[in-house]
C-alpha cells in the first residue's frame, strides 16, 4: 500500500519494521506474522493505522493441513 511500511496482502499488515536513531544509537526490528495470536491487536491501534488490519500467514493460508510447525518452516525456508 503506497506510504505504508511492512507486507501488506490485501488490507492485512503480515510483517513490519521499525527503525528509530536516539542519541547516537539506532533500534531496528522486525517482525512476520506466521502463525500469531491477533488477539491482542483488537484492542490497539498497530502502528497508528486505524482503516488496516494486522494479519498472519497461517490466517490467509486456507489450508488445513498444515500446522503450525510446517508454517513456520515454510516461511524460514523462503527468507533464506
Amino acid at each position: 500500500l503506497d506510504g505504508l511500511t511492512g507486507v501488506w496482502v490485501g488490507d492485512q499488515k503480515v510483517a513490519a519494521i521499525g527503525i528509530r536513531a536516539s542519541k547516537w544509537l539506532t533500534y531496528h526490528g522486525l517482525a512476520l506474522n506466521v502463525t500469531t495470536d491477533l488477539t491482542p491487536f483488537d484492542s490497539i491501534v498497530p502502528c497508528g493505522i486505524r482503516n488496516r488490519r494486522v494479519g498472519s500467514i497461517k490466517g490467509l493460508i486456507e489450508d488445513d493441513k498444515l500446522d503450525d510447525l510446517q508454517l513456520i518452516d515454510i516461511a524460514h525456508e523462503s527468507l533464506l
